[in-house]
């Protein structure tokens, strides 16, 4: 009632901000207390604009296109798995559309929030300043009502979330023009004939933005929405050389502004570039960009020293910080020989040596250290122990900023369990630590079908330990305390535990061999399973049905045999009962048998479809009064036309590669055998993006949304004949390195004189390359035989033999010098 009171109010009064804010406040209210909420907010919204004028009606334009897009990102699941309609089902229950439909409602609300961008330039963020929440400085990014609208348009049009399927005509960020300086793009002319393009539109709103703060005699606005819209259209272009040319446009961009501290932060996008092109450095594979982290480094230096109280200068401390920031790591083996020199792995950035220190632990230790956080407790944990030895280390540091690698030695030590930690010898926080068992003594396990067995060998040599002790510490099915019981290696180091009748589980294991004691774990060992002995008799039936698909009224006539399995052997089941029930889509009993097997295990019998009801997937239920069979199976009830013809394409033997023009073949046949003649054909082709299984073994998953590539109409020739011809276009925003492989979909509906229709698919392989090649041999090769076969087997991408010639090598694999532990 208040928030009723509240409308009415603002409404008299023309108070935009307090018209929104009530609404939100009913909408957050009919959520907790009504049903199917979500569509009468939606519905309130639509009656608040259709009452409202500018500037109320656009900010209402604006919560509504983010209403829908909310509950497309809570529900986008469901909207992957539905397929395009021509119209909207239902014009209201939003609920019900496709993706596509969803997203061009969200597009037109977006849109109209934008309209009439004279007066909304005119509106101070202010205004509205009681639905917003103000955070210090963001006026001066975000001056008007025009800007908040606009960049609330964007965080959707910039969104890589579309997979609506593409027209021929797809808008691709292909033109290099439009990585551009501001006052050049916003004369570029965009191509809009791609409706279902969010970057178009993205690129759209950026031209309107730069437009009205290129007025502005402070040009902070301006160019964080120029920064933005210069890494958007990076990020989205596939022409080539889009990184160097990004980088010009940025330094031409920083000189034009210079020497104004807006500038910087051009400068600062230059350094964070010169970052993300070092963090690819890797010394055995990428060597190229070892340096730009120290040229990153610089820049910011000299953004700080120019522009020292700037945003930009703010920004390049935090970039800095993150790029000089020391780091290290400390990876061992988890078990060490005794008195013996050994190595460990150390991975550091920016540190030019390290102390590093043995501290001798016990069990009870290294559990205390795992329950403690933060670090700085694990530190101070560790350091309040008794040290055994210590030693120092000088790493190499070129200066680069990157991260290094570089195993150091871990001198002598006796047997026991350590920690091994590593800390700067220069002022730092940064410090590492792992742990070590140093024994000469290993454990291996195995199982049998009714033992689990353990043994004890010297992991220097292999040599079995005879009359090692084992202890074990144990819970039952993780249950209760720990148990503890002993056992001794026998002359082969072995221990047989036969499977207890409770799991062991949580095992913890000490080892001693005269002088030498070591800790495993952690195993289980699983329980004796008592085999069934029982011979139990199974049943199976088979149940044929005169047909697949029925029409309503029709009969069903059905026939089955019923077996029966005892001891491995099978035979009919006679003189058994058995009940056949029929089962409508609703799974609701539609009529019911009572059969008996005959001397040969058979039974037969027949049911009336029903005339009335749901069509779609009926079925029949066997079950056996002994209640050992019971199975299921389905049919189909449908109101059909007895088919006259069929159509299908021929099959495709030729190769293609990318922008070659292809051309597919189908025929129209009648079920006598003549040819359809004068049948109107409706075709379109749709591109859908895979890649060699080897892709996915070291990338991240990459989802291609599909696009139209053609479509259009044709007619069949008088031997039954079509053909459908098109460009195969690929996708210019995958590396050709990556091999993909272009899958053009082809959907033809051909239709008769009489108005029947019938639809085939078929798909044309299409990629960078035109064959495929694969070797085949035998796991196992008799080096002293002669005839050892190796196949070769070569064909196109769709699948067809292609001849062709080439080379087999084969290489011996190079056997390591020594072995490692």
């Amino acid at each position: 009632a208040v928030v009723d009171k509240i409308t009415i109010k603002a409404k008299r009064e023309k108070n935009s901000p307090q018209i929104v804010k009530s609404l939100l406040y009913s909408s957050k209210y009919a959520l907790t207390l009504e049903e199917d909420a979500q569509l009468k907010i939606i519905n309130d919204f639509k009656d608040g604009i259709a009452q409202s004028e500018a500037p109320t009606k656009n900010v209402l334009e604006s919560y509504l296109a983010n209403l829908y897009w909310q509950y497309f990102q809570q529900n986008r699941y469901q909207f992957y798995n539905r397929t395009k309609a021509e119209t909207k089902i239902d014009t209201i229950d939003f609920r019900t559309w496709d993706l596509s439909t969803l997203f061009e409602e969200i597009n037109i609300h977006f849109q109209n929030s934008l309209t009439d961008p004279v007066l909304l330039q005119k509106v101070k963020v202010n205004d509205f300043k009681p639905i917003l929440q103000d955070q210090k400085g963001s006026k001066l990014y975000r001056p008007t009502l025009f800007d908040l609208l606009a960049h609330t348009a964007l965080a959707f049009y910039k969104t890589p979330e579309n997979n609506i399927t593409r027209p021929a005509n797809k808008f691709e960020i292909s033109n290099p023009d439009l990585l551009c300086e501001a006052n050049e793009f916003i004369e570029q002319e965009l191509d809009l004939s791609d409706k279902t393009s969010l970057q178009s539109k993205a690129l759209g709103v950026y031209q309107e933005l730069l437009r009205f703060h290129t007025k502005n005699t402070d040009l902070k606005a301006f160019v964080d929405v120029d920064i933005a819209r210069l890494k958007f259209v990076h990020q989205n272009a596939v022409f080539t050389e889009k990184d160097r040319q990004f980088l010009e446009v940025l330094k031409n961009a920083a000189e034009a502004t210079s020497p104004q501290p807006v500038s910087g932060l051009y400068s600062f996008e230059i350094a964070s570039y010169y970052n993300q092109e070092g963090n690819s450095y890797n010394p055995k594979t990428n060597t190229t960009n070892q340096w730009k982290q120290k040229e990153a480094v610089e820049l910011c230096d000299l953004i700080i020293k120019q522009f020292p109280k700037s945003n930009a200068a703010n920004k390049s401390r935090d970039l800095k910080a993150r790029i000089v920031e020391k780091r290290l790591q400390l990876k061992g083996e988890q078990f060490l020989p005794i008195n013996k020199p050994s190595r460990i792995l150390v991975n550091y950035k920016n540190h030019d040596s390290l102390n590093l220190s043995a501290f001798k632990v016990s069990n009870r230790d290294l559990q205390k250290l795992d329950k403690l956080h933060p670090e700085t407790k694990k530190l101070g944990f560790i350091q309040k122990l008794k040290m055994y030895k210590s030693w120092e280390t000088i790493l190499k540091n070129e200066g680069d900023f990157q991260n290094h690698s570089i195993e150091v030695l871990v001198p002598e030590l006796e047997n026991g369990q350590y920690i091994i930690l590593a800390k700067a010898k220069e002022k730092s926080n940064s410090f590492a630590y792992t742990s070590i068992q140093v024994t000469d003594l290993a454990l291996v396990e195995t199982r049998t079908q009714s033992q689990h067995i353990f043994q004890v060998i010297d992991r220097n040599n292999g040599k079995p330990m005879h009359k090692a002790s084992l202890k074990l510490s144990y819970q039952e099915n993780y249950d209760r305390a720990f148990l503890t019981k002993i056992f001794t290696t026998d002359s082969k180091g072995i221990v047989k535990i036969p499977f207890p009748k409770k799991r062991w589980t949580s095992i913890k294991t000490m080892i001693s061999s005269g002088d030498d004691a070591a800790y495993f774990g952690d195993y289980f060992i699983n329980p004796k399973y008592d085999k069934d002995e029982r011979n139990i008799v199974t049943y199976k039936s088979f149940l044929f049905t005169d047909r697949s698909i029925y029409r309503p009224g029709q009969p069903l006539y059905f026939k089955g045999i019923l077996m029966e399995t005892f001891e491995g052997k099978s035979k009919v089941a006679i003189n058994e009962s058995v009940f056949v029930t029929l089962y409508d889509v609703n799974r609701q009993k539609v009529s019911e048998l009572d059969l008996e097997t005959n001397d040969f295990g058979s039974i037969n019998g027949n049911f009336i479809i029903p005339i009335s009801g749901l069509t779609g997937e009926y079925y029949l239920e066997i079950y056996g009064v002994s209640g050992l069979v019971k199975e299921n199976y389905y049919f189909s009830v449908e109101e059909y036309k007895r088919p006259k013809f069929e159509t299908s394409f021929e099959p495709i033997t030729d190769s293609f590669k990318v922008n070659d023009s292809i051309v597919v073949t189908g025929k129209a046949t009648a079920y006598a055998g003549s040819n359809i003649t004068q049948a109107k054909v409706t075709y379109r082709v749709k591109r859908i993006v895979n890649f060699p299984r080897w892709y996915f073994w070291y990338r991240p998953y990459f989802n291609s949304p599909p696009q139209e590539i053609a479509h259009g109409e044709t007619i069949t020739d008088a031997s039954g004949k079509y053909q459908i011809k098109f460009k195969g276009i690929p996708d210019n925003t995958i590396d050709k390195a990556s091999l993909p492989i272009f899958n053009y979909e082809v959907t033809a509906d051909v239709t008769d004189i009489n108005g029947e229709t019938h639809s085939t698919t078929t798909t044309v392989r299409v990629g960078y390359h035109a064959m495929t090649a694969n070797i085949s041999i035998n796991e196992s090769v008799d080096k002293d035989k002669k005839d050892n076969k190796l196949t070769v087997n070569t064909k196109n991408l769709n699948g067809q033999f292609v001849p062709a010639k080439g080379v087999i090598r084969i290489f011996k694999y190079k056997a390591p010098s020594n072995v490692l532990r």
